[in-house]
């Protein structure tokens, strides 16, 4: 709360997050401030991260089945589609990007619904804080090239190839 670079970081994501209602997106319940510290309250999700049930598969020596991660992997993508076709109320696309579709931040419920999580470090037409040149956002293994070249300029596909790395993985 003491960097107002920070707070204005925290506040565009819950404001970019906070508008996404899609059952493959984690829920954002309310934003806030309470004695001079920020929060977001959002859906808890029971279940494991992929690279936690990517792991699991590894340890016990058991892949995971082919239409199991297809199926998990469609849910995502449909979360995704979600978040890169969302307009504002006069229609005006938002732009959304993701920039950190990871292992880490693709959940799976134990009912079987699996969802995108942190949109930390999307990228939106309505920010307030702009990504400065040069700076890359992501993890490095799941970027796509057009990211790692420019940052600045990444749209939806990035998140789609970084889907794909992640099935890949």
């Amino acid at each position: 709360a003491e960097s107002d670079e920070f707070v204005q970081m925290f506040l565009d994501e819950a404001r970019t997050a906070a508008d996404l209602r899609h059952a493959n997106i984690v829920n954002i319940y309310e934003v806030g401030e309470a004695e001079a510290t920020y929060y977001m309250a959002m859906e808890y999700l029971h279940g494991r991260d992929i690279r936690r049930i990517q792991r699991q598969a590894e340890k016990r020596k058991m892949p995971i089945p082919l239409h199991v991660t297809l199926e998990i992997l469609r849910q995502c993508a449909m979360g995704l589609h979600y978040a890169h076709s969302k307009t504002d109320l006069r229609g005006k696309a938002l732009n959304i990007v993701h920039r950190d579709i990871s292992p880490h931040n693709l959940i799976v419920t134990f009912e079987g619904t699996s969802k995108v999580v942190d949109f930390g470090i999307a990228k939106a037409e309505s920010q307030t804080q702009q990504t400065a040149s040069g700076v890359l956002k992501g993890k490095y293994s799941y970027m796509s090239p057009e990211q790692a070249r420019n940052p600045a300029a990444v749209d939806e596909q990035t998140d789609v190839f970084s889907l794909a790395a992640t099935l890949h993985h």
